[in-house]
């Protein structure tokens, strides 16, 4: 290689990304086209409960979790847009199949094969992403890639909701699935890269150990999330006012904005330091909600609250893979990944639990408290070398 060629910048947005990143989105935006439908659904199509209704929502948790071992295993071997292809028509299969079911039974099988096409495609999406982008820009390539998922959730409901309303359940489950099937498209465009399986299998643990503290520090700051959704619009209620969509609408662009115009934060300040000053910034925004005495005091902390959640995940995962050798590196994403599950189950009940005991106000304190431990794990725990792994350099 010449110093010529070795000057020229390395392209992020190529085909493969374009690509890999329509993928997410359409498969994204399907789902998010479910989340408004899913609980009228089951109360008044399949006459379920309110305790079924949390059944069938959080169900997918647990194949999202239990796949991800599996997909690491053959992410290399099989191929990353293989993988994406596959788990985009599974998924598009299973949103059509919603509207069809007859009982709440098989909807909770539908929201399993859901939940498994889902990690499927984000750690193989990930994966790809990660191994074709250079290690100093990897926490860019993930910021942009990141936005496909949260922007397709958000605006999901959008054309969801009206459908169902207009239309009925069957036509708008029925669009969903389409509009993942066409997500699909994209991916037969995408060169599918294959590594031969060793003659002699290589014998791996189910989690990665360089994956498992950055993934709890993960897990640590987006329980705060997981309350903001939950009990926020109580919360202004209890405030004497109304108008959380705004609320909510707010946090959204800021996290958007950071993650596209900040995109080469991670990078810039190193994932280390963007590991600390994000998991900061989220324990300062909790603090805010929990003091609070008025609305403008929640639309201030949505600000360092935005900013911390935009960053710590592009930062702590660039982190993680930067210290994996490539042919381990599904595996790191695939454990790094489950931990924003986990938070999304395991945090649920943790905030509700506390909000029983003591009210909204303990929840968000709560869960400062809940960073404040992710930034003692980052400094005794992340930050340290990893035995057998490369390590991070002072510049990250």
């Amino acid at each position: 290689m010449t110093a010529t060629e070795r000057e020229l910048p390395v392209r992020m947005v190529t085909p493969s990304f374009v690509g890999l990143l329509a993928a997410a989105m359409c498969f994204f935006f399907a789902y998010g086209m479910t989340i408004p439908i899913l609980p009228p659904f089951v109360k008044d199509q399949l006459h379920g409960s309110d305790l079924v209704v949390g059944v069938v929502i959080g169900i997918m948790a647990v194949s999202s979790i239990l796949i991800r071992p599996w997909v690491a295993a053959r992410t290399l071997s099989w191929g990353s847009p293989r993988l994406v292809l596959l788990a985009g028509l599974v998924g598009a299969a299973a949103f059509a199949a919603y509207g069809i079911v007859g009982n709440t039974v098989q909807l909770s099988g539908l929201r399993l094969v859901t939940g498994a096409a889902q990690a499927t495609l984000l750690v193989a999406a990930i994966t790809k992403v990660t191994a074709e982008a250079p290690p100093d820009r990897r926490g860019e390539a993930i910021s942009y890639f990141s936005v496909a998922p949260y922007l397709g959730i958000g605006l999901g409901p959008v054309l969801g909701e009206p459908l169902y309303q207009h239309f009925g359940f069957r036509w708008a489950f029925a669009v969903a699935g389409v509009i993942g099937l066409i997500g699909a498209v994209p991916i037969l465009f995408v060169p599918n890269t294959r590594q031969p399986r060793p003659a002699v299998p290589v014998r791996r643990s189910i989690v990665h150990r360089a994956a498992l503290w950055p993934g709890a520090v993960l897990a640590l700051g987006t329980v705060g999330t997981v309350a903001m959704s939950a009990f926020m619009p109580l919360f202004v209620s209890d405030l004497g006012a109304s108008g959380t969509q705004w609320i909510f609408l707010s946090y959204a662009a800021v996290v958007l904005l950071v993650r596209i115009v900040g995109g080469r934060i991670p990078d810039t300040m190193g994932p280390a330091r963007t590991g600390w000053l994000s998991t900061g910034l989220i324990c300062l925004g909790m603090i805010g909600f929990a003091v609070t005495p008025s609305v403008v005091g929640i639309y201030a902390s949505l600000l360092p609250l935005g900013i911390g959640i935009a960053l710590q995940y592009p930062g702590l995962l660039a982190l993680t893979v930067n210290r994996v050798p490539e042919d381990e590196r599904p595996q790191a994403v695939s454990t790094f990944t489950m931990f924003f599950d986990i938070s999304t189950g395991l945090g649920g009940l943790f905030v509700g639990g506390v909000v029983a005991v003591g009210g909204n106000r303990s929840a968000f304190a709560a869960c400062a408290a809940c960073a404040l431990l992710g930034l003692l794990f980052l400094r005794l725990f992340v930050l340290r070398p990893v035995t057998g792994t490369p390590v991070a350099t002072a510049e990250e």
